[in-house]
């Protein structure tokens, strides 16, 4: 299988690796020329991974040289997927496509798979989402990570899974791509606000208390997207959910962390230097409620935060209720 990596962050470096270990014919495409020197003569990314010398695996900076790949991984931020995809000189309809990427289009609200069908031509069948707790700096040091391959073709699911399987990184597949990366888009919103109270030192009793509702939530909005629930229950959902909403290492938790320390999102976004999947998408998401009568009160209390407009008593009152209310409101 010849397979070409489109973005050379470290989520991209690390499947890169894996797949041409594995005996593929890897092609990693990056825009940054020194990215594409220092892996081609010296097997080193600019983010430090180490490729062996005996890998089947290059990288360029001219789109052209994909054409030649079966199956193209997609591995950028949200915010650089659609100018990414209408630069590329390649012809998209023609191969399999793998994304990668957790969050929405801030300008349309669309998910990545949406924009590649409906402004790109790809048929839903050549469509497929990647997605799971997949920190990628757990994945560099080999930790056991399990992963989630959805969507139509179910033969070409399990070649390409097999294609980067290995000891560490087990993948599973479903045939249920919408809600895979409707999941992998929305748990991002939510690990803010685990990181925004862990910051503020709330019990571990509030913590459960927040995740849950913060699921509840998720599945709400899914359900009112046409998302079948019931996804969210495997590892692109729940299991995605908790890695992200618990780790210090995940972006989205360090930008809720310094939310709660009194930052800005513009000054924390400087601070970490890095994407923040999960701000542009409860931006998107909260626009989208409002459309849709939606009342989902974590999120609202987020775009106060946001807004610096934050009492104690908002940050009680999120989960305190005034009647007795059922406990699930899952929609399944």
């Amino acid at each position: 299988m010849k397979i070409g990596v489109i973005g050379s962050g470290k989520f991209g470096i690390v499947l890169a690796n894996i797949a041409a270990e594995n005996g593929s014919q890897v092609l990693i495409y990056s825009r940054r020329p020194a990215e594409v020197d220092s892996i081609n003569f010296t097997k080193k990314s600019l983010s430090g991974h180490i490729f062996s010398d005996q890998l089947k695996l290059q990288a360029t900076n001219s789109s052209e040289d994909l054409n030649v790949c079966d199956v193209l991984i997609i591995a950028l931020p949200s915010k650089d997927f659609r100018s990414c995809m209408e630069n590329l000189k390649v012809d998209l309809t023609s191969k399999k496509l793998v994304s990668c990427t957790k969050g929405f289009e801030e300008r349309t609200g669309m998910l990545m798979t949406e924009i590649l069908a409906e402004d790109f031509g790809v048929k839903k069948e050549q469509l497929f989402v990647l997605s799971g707790p997949n920190l990628s700096k757990e994945m560099l040091h080999k930790e056991l990570t399990g992963t989630v391959v959805a969507g139509d073709d179910q033969d070409f699911i399990e070649k390409f899974c097999l294609a980067i399987k290995n000891d560490y990184f087990i993948p599973f597949s479903n045939e249920d791509r919408y809600g895979v990366e409707l999941g992998g888009a929305m748990k991002n919103i939510y690990a803010i606000v685990s990181g925004y109270f862990h910051q503020k030192g709330v019990g571990e009793n509030t913590i459960g208390f927040l995740l849950t509702k913060s699921l509840e939530e998720i599945s709400i909005y899914s359900h009112a997207r046409g998302a079948n629930p019931s996804t969210f229950l495997g590892l692109s959902g729940v299991g995605d959910f908790f890695s992200t909403a618990l780790s210090k290492d995940s972006r989205n938790y360090q930008f809720g962390q310094n939310l709660a320390l009194g930052l800005s999102p513009e000054d924390s976004i400087v601070k970490l230097g890095d994407t923040v999947e999960g701000y542009l998408a409860s931006k998107v998401v909260y626009e989208d409620t409002l459309k849709r009568g939606l009342n989902l009160k974590i999120l609202n209390f987020l775009m106060k935060v946001y807004g610096g407009q934050v009492s104690r008593s908002d940050e009680k009152n999120i989960l305190v209720t005034n009647n007795i209310e059922s406990d699930i409101k899952f929609n399944f």
